[in-house]
């Protein structure tokens, strides 16, 4: 092998082993993102003196603290945290530590949703989550009828049923839903405000409505008693 041809050889080679190398490289796996040995990270949420629970939602009323729970406990004090507000693909730091205490005002840049769990090896997991503000539905005391009252009439009688429900988060489209229970029967009768049913014998009923929004939250009327006497029966 002359010395042109030699050189050559030990280019190639040279070339070779740099491609191997390079290739090496690209298949390297990149810098561990997973928090090890930990095996899940929890957000938490409370306001007032509730329990902390994993239903991201709150009282527009009140502040909360929201927290991150390490699982396994014994790893919590190894990791730290940051909270941030991320928008538009722009994340704005609120906080760092395991718990964060906010106001719960609506559309506030304050309420965080996006987590970044770090341990001491610079490992890191990125958690995005969603606060739901919402202010629970109310139902009015006046009902129609009323407790105590007296209805008159037949089982054919069809006699109306009147509720009266607010919600404050009705304005950013949420949503009202009734139960009308009557005689501990049930009738789902949707956004509706009031009714008319029949078939009531004479004698002693109850009823009462259940509203709920959106997301869960809901209220009760306690039991409203009302009196039917049968007109008709009675001549």
């Amino acid at each position: 092998m002359n010395l042109f041809n030699r050189s050559i050889f030990l280019l190639l080679v040279v070339i070779t082993f740099s491609g191997i190398f390079f290739a090496g490289c690209l298949d390297a796996p990149d810098y561990p993102q997973a928090l090890q040995p930990v095996e899940s990270i929890n957000i938490l949420v409370k306001q007032k003196d509730k329990s902390f629970s994993t239903v991201l939602k709150v009282n527009p009323s009140d502040s909360a603290t929201i927290k991150a729970q390490v699982v396994p406990e014994k790893y919590q004090n190894d990791i730290s945290f940051e909270w941030f507000y991320s928008f538009d693909g722009k994340d704005s730091l609120l906080s760092q530590g395991q718990s964060y205490t906010f106001y719960s005002n609506k559309n506030s840049s304050s309420i965080p949703n996006k987590l970044i769990a770090i341990d001491g090896d610079g490992n890191y997991q990125i958690q995005e989550f969603t606060v739901v503000v919402n202010t629970p539905p109310e139902l009015s005391d006046f009902t129609v009828p009323a407790n105590g009252d007296t209805l008159y009439g037949s089982e054919s009688s069809a006699f109306l049923f009147e509720w009266y429900s607010t919600d404050r988060d009705m304005i950013s489209g949420d949503t009202l839903f009734h139960i009308l229970e009557i005689d501990n029967k049930s009738y789902n009768v949707g956004t509706l405000l009031q009714v008319k049913q029949s078939g009531f014998k004479p004698g002693k009923h109850i009823f009462r409505v259940i509203v709920s929004d959106l997301y869960g939250d809901s209220d009760t009327l306690s039991y409203i008693k009302f009196n039917v006497i049968d007109t008709l029966g009675a001549k």
